[in-house]
C-alpha cells in the first residue's frame, strides 16, 4: 500500500515494497563502510548509486541501505530501551525517502514504537524530539546533494563526542562481522507489514503535531510575547530544502512579515546547498528586485539542506541588497543578543564560541561587559559548553559556530535561522534596545532601527570564509597528530620570525570537546588529537587581534584553514593564509618523508 505526505504530495514509502536487492555481501558492506566519515557531527558519505556527489536521482546502492539500518540498531542500543518511542525525519535530499524506509523498517523490527515526520527541518525535528525517548534524522546538512548521513541525540541536541565514541564502535562492529549483510538485509525485510502501515497512516498527524510543537518552541526560544511583530518583508530562497515542509511561510507571515519565495518545493534543489558566497547571489538579487517594488522588503535568507544553518542578505540606504558573511551574521545576533541581557540588567553574561569563531565575538563581548568561552568545532561541543556555562551561573543564551552562521540560542541545541530572524526583530520589538546598542559599539543611532547600520557599526574584520577554496586543503599523510607535532615544530622555529611587526606575540591554543587550552606539544591535547589548533596573535598591549586556524574536517576528508584579523587589511590577510598553507604543506611533506 503506497503512502503520501498530505501537504506536499509526496510518496513516502510502499509498506508492501521489499527494498533490499540481494547484491551485497560481507565484503562489500565493508568497502562501503570505509567510505563514511563518522563524527558527532553526523555520519555521512555520497549515498547516491552513482557515486557521485552531485548526482540528483535518487537511487541507493543496498550496501547503504543496510548501514542506515545498522545505524539505527547502533542508536537504539545505544538507549538501551525495551520499545523505545522514536521520532524519525530526513532532509529533503533525493536519497532521503529509500534511506527513510531502511531505517523505518529497521526500527520497527527491533520493536521501536516510530513517529515518521518524513520531511523535516533539523531544528523542527529536534524541538519535538522533547517528547520522545529519542530521534533519528537523515541528513548531510551543507554537503552537496548526492551525500547524506545520520544524526541522533535525545531533548533536543546531537549527541556529543564523548556518547558518539561509545556508539561507533559497536557500530562499526556490526558491520564488519561475518554474516552481517545476511543479519541487516533480514531485520530490514522481516520488519511487520502492519507495524509499517500503521506508522504509515499515521505521518500526517504526526508531521502536524511536530509542526505545532516547533512554532511554539521558537516563539519561546525568542522570548517573544503575543505582540511580537516581524515588521519588514524577507525574500527566502529555499533551494528545495526540509524548510519548504516546515512552519517557515506560515509562522513568518502570521508575526506580520510579507514573504517572497525561491525554490519552494521540496527537492527544487537549483544550486549548491551551502548557503555561503555566490549561493548566496539569488536570493540577493531576489531581494534587490523585490525591494525596488516593495521597500518593506529588507531581508533575505537561505537556508542549507536541512534548514539549520540560514546565512542573510540585507538592503542598504540606497536598496542594493549585500551578502552577510557567516561570521557578520552571528556577530550581529551576538551584538543583540548579549545587549538585550545587558539592557535587561543581567548579570554574569557569557557566550559560548567554536575555536575559528572571529575575534570580532570578543571585542563585541568585551563593549558589553560579557565574557567570552571557546570550544573545538561541532555543534554539540559548544552546545555543552554552554550548558556548562548555565550550570556555574552565567547567563549564556547564545551559543554557535560563527564560520557557519547562525546561532543557538537556549533552550535550542540546533541553529535555526528562525531563531536569528527573531533576534533581529529585537530591534523593533524592544523600546530602547537599538539605541542602546549603538552606544555600546560607540556609533551614532539612525532615526529609525535598521540592519544596516548595525553591520555597519559592529568593529571591522577579515576572516576567512570556511567554505573558499583556500580554506580547503587536500593533504597525503593520515597522522594527525604526528601532522600537527610537524607543524608547531616548523612554527616554534620561524614564528617570531616571520610574524606581521605589528604584532607583539603569538601563543597556541589547543581545542577538544568543549575544553580549550594553552600550550604547544601532546600534553595540551587528547590522545587521538583530533581537535582543533589555533595560532593567536597579540599587538604591543596584549590584546588578540589575528589567529592562524588548522582542524581536521568532521565531515570532509580535507584539512581546513583559515585566517581573522582585526581590520581591513586584505594584503595582510593573506599573507598570513598564505604562510598558514604552506606550513601546513611542509609538516604533511615532513609526516610522509619520516
Amino acid at each position: 500500500m503506497e503512502f503520501h505526505d498530505r501537504t506536499t504530495g509526496l510518496f513516502i514509502d510502499d509498506s508492501s515494497q521489499k527494498i533490499t536487492t540481494g547484491t551485497s555481501n560481507d565484503e562489500s558492506l565493508r568497502k562501503a563502510l570505509a567510505r563514511y566519515i563518522l563524527s558527532a557531527s553526523g555520519w555521512r558519505a555520497v549515498m547516491a548509486a552513482s557515486g557521485d556527489e552531485e548526482d540528483h536521482k535518487s537511487d541507493v546502492n543496498e550496501e547503504d541501505l543496510l548501514i542506515a539500518a545498522a545505524a539505527a540498531v547502533a542508536f537504539m542500543d545505544y538507549l538501551g530501551k525495551e520499545s523505545p518511542r522514536l521520532l524519525l525525519g530526513c532532509d529533503a535530499r533525493p536519497t532521503g525517502r529509500l534511506l527513510s524506509a531502511a531505517v523505518r523498517r529497521a526500527m520497527i523490527a527491533k520493536g521501536a514504537v516510530v513517529d515518521d515526520i518524513f520531511i523535516s527541518a533539523a531544528p523542527e525535528i529536534m524541538a519535538a524530539s522533547h517528547h520522545y525517548d529519542g530521534f533519528f534524522y537523515i541528513s548531510a546538512s551543507h554537503n552537496p546533494v548526492g551525500h547524506n548521513g545520520y544524526k541522533f541525540g535525545t531533548n533536543g541536541g546531537v549527541y556529543p563526542k564523548e556518547v558518539m565514541d561509545k556508539i561507533i564502535p559497536p557500530f562499526k562492529a556490526s558491520i564488519e562481522k561475518d554474516g552481517a549483510a545476511d543479519e541487516l538485509r533480514a531485520l530490514i525485510d522481516n520488519a511487520s507489514e502492519e507495524e509499517l502501515k500503521n506508522v504509515l497512516r499515521h505521518h500526517n498527524f504526526a508531521k502536524l503535531i511536530s509542526l505545532l510543537r516547533y512554532k511554539s518552541f521558537v516563539k519561546r526560544t525568542a522570548r517573544a510575547d503575543s505582540s511580537f511583530t516581524l515588521p519588514f518583508g524577507i525574500a527566502i530562497d529555499f533551494n528545495g530544502s526540509a524548510r519548504t515542509a516546515s512552519i517557515d511561510k506560515t509562522f513568518l507571515r502570521s508575526h506580520g512579515a510579507s514573504i517572497w519565495v525561491l525554490g519552494g518545493e521540496p527537492g527544487q534543489i537549483e544550486h549548491a546547498i551551502v548557503p555561503e558566497g555566490e549561493n548566496l547571489e539569488h536570493v540577493r538579487k531576489a531581494l534587490e528586485a523585490v525591494h525596488a517594488d516593495n521597500s518593506s522588503f529588507i531581508l533575505g535568507y537561505m537556508p542549507d539542506n536541512d534548514g539549520d544553518r540560514g546565512n542573510f542578505v540585507y538592503t542598504g540606504k540606497n536598496g542594493k541588497a549585500h551578502i552577510m558573511s557567516a561570521q557578520t551574521v552571528f556577530a550581529l545576533v551576538a551584538a543583540i543578543e548579549l545587549s538585550y541581557d545587558a539592557f535587561k540588567g543581567k548579570k554574569k553574561i557569557a557566550i559560548a564560541i567554536n575555536g575559528p569563531t572571529s575575534l570580532l565575538i570578543d571585542e563585541i563581548a568585551n563593549k558589553l561587559g560579557a565574557e567570552v568561552f571557546r570550544s573545538d568545532i561541532g555543534e554539540a561541543n559548544v552546545v555543552s559548553l554552554a550548558d556548562k556555562l548555565r550550570a556555574e551561573g552565567y547567563t549564556c543564551r547564545v551559543c554557535g559556530e560563527g564560520s557557519n552562521g547562525g546561532n543557538i540560542t537556549y533552550p535550542a541545541r540546533v541553529r535555526d535561522p528562525m531563531n536569528s530572524l527573531m533576534t533581529f526583530a529585537k530591534i523593533w520589538s524592544v523600546d530602547g534596545l537599538y539605541n542602546f546598542i549603538m552606544e555600546k559599539l560607540g556609533k551614532k543611532a539612525e532615526e529609525e532601527p535598521s540592519i544596516y547600520s548595525l553591520v555597519n557599526a559592529l568593529p571591522k574584520y577579515i576572516t576567512t570564509s570556511a567554505f573558499s577554496s583556500d580554506a580547503v586543503m587536500h593533504i597525503k599523510s593520515t597522522d594527525y597528530n604526528k601532522l600537527k607535532a610537524e607543524y608547531e615544530d616548523i612554527l616554534q622555529y620561524e614564528g617570531n620570525g616571520r610574524m606581521p611587526e605589528s604584532f607583539s606575540r603569538w601563543e597556541v591554543r589547543q581545542y577538544e570537546g568543549a575544553a580549550e587550552d594553552i600550550g604547544i606539544g601532546t600534553e595540551h591535547r587528547a590522545p587521538d588529537s583530533t581537535g582543533g589548533l589555533k595560532v593567536q596573535f597579540y599587538d604591543s598591549n596584549n590584546n588578540a587581534v589575528s589567529y592562524l586556524w588548522l582542524s581536521k574536517s568532521r565531515t570532509e576528508p580535507v584539512i581546513r584553514t583559515m585566517v581573522d584579523i582585526k581590520g581591513t587589511d586584505k594584503k595582510l590577510h593573506d599573507y598570513l593564509l598564505s604562510w598558514q598553507r604552506e606550513m601546513v604543506k611542509r609538516a604533511d611533506d615532513r609526516v610522509l618523508n619520516s
